[in-house]
């Protein structure tokens, strides 16, 4: 099913609202608190249990859209329409990912910053993460829990060990990243391979336990699947999709729903030249985007204004 249109309270104003990376790790550091750590009633739409999430290689979204891979994402979960990656080049994009900032513009920073995980492993009890390179070694500016620093339960190597883990290797409550060497992830322009590493991806989750078992709240594993960034075209505008199984059948909940994980004002569109340069204003004061997400699902009060 595919995210084609927001409901009428996302459409004001008018004009197309884009989701940026800062956006999607707000809101995972916001669901690991709200389902990890006790979540309050107003918090229900935060719908997945575990967090799966991939990335391919610059490619834009016009390019990889007819994928049979992609094309089944977008039958079965829900495609983010109008979603950007930051800037060029990649490790920006990929460390604002998992951290809401990209703490420099070089590939590579090597050093810790608050991250998803960090706030995952601060829970008590602890939620895990697990890097899987499952064809060859993720690039090193590609990995940006390693970039990052942030505390790893593993990193594993080999699509068959992500697939004996699936059956029985990982705990119920987890985040997973998963990634492949430049030849398998469309960097280096097989759109043929990746389109078969991705539907291999798919069809591991349909068929393993972990994936299919509902946690204590009935709320199921999910996997979001994107790309770093676009080939340069005007805009960045690349593919993402949520994707899993959800009662009743193996769909995600409608688009609007799954949407609606996001805080409002990060649908906002960014006009700032300077957004992959460092922090913004409002972080200058001392608050880490994760931690002030964070702390915010805690309260049980939506997020501030940026």
């Amino acid at each position: 099913m595919s995210a084609r249109s927001a409901p009428a309270d996302l459409q004001q104003p008018p004009a197309p609202r884009r989701i940026t990376r800062r956006a999607l790790a707000r809101a995972a550091a916001a669901g690991a608190t709200l389902l990890w750590g006790g979540a309050p009633a107003r918090a229900a739409a935060r719908w997945w249990s575990s967090l799966v999430f991939g990335v391919l290689e610059n490619r834009a979204y016009s390019t990889v859209e007819t994928l049979p891979s992609h094309v089944r994402l977008a039958r079965e979960g829900a495609v983010l329409s109008n979603y950007d990656a930051i800037g060029h080049p990649s490790g920006p994009n990929y460390r604002a990912m998992i951290s809401g900032e990209a703490w420099g513009t070089g590939e590579i920073v090597d050093a810790f910053h608050p991250s998803v995980a960090s706030a995952a492993a601060a829970l008590v009890p602890p939620v895990p993460t697990y890097v899987y390179h499952l064809a060859g070694t993720i690039a090193a500016r590609h990995n940006p829990f390693v970039d990052l620093h942030a505390p790893l339960a593993a990193q594993r190597r080999g699509f068959d060990v992500f697939r004996r883990d699936l059956a029985g290797g990982l705990p119920p409550a987890a985040l997973v990243y998963v990634g492949w060497d430049d030849d398998n992830d469309l960097h280096n322009g097989n759109f043929s391979l990746a389109d078969r590493n991705v539907t291999n991806l798919l069809d591991a989750l349909t068929e393993s336990r972990w994936f299919t078992t509902p946690d204590g709240s009935g709320r199921y594993p999910a996997l979001f699947l994107t790309y770093d960034e676009n080939d340069g075209r005007a805009g960045n505008r690349v593919f993402a999709a949520w994707w899993g199984r959800r009662e009743p059948g193996p769909h995600l909940p409608t688009p609007p729903y799954a949407l609606r994980i996001l805080p409002d004002h990060d649908r906002q569109p960014r006009t700032r030249s300077a957004r992959a340069g460092g922090r913004r204003a409002a972080d200058r004061r001392g608050v880490d985007p994760i931690a002030r997400s964070a702390g915010a699902a805690r309260a049980g009060v939506p997020f501030g204004p940026a």
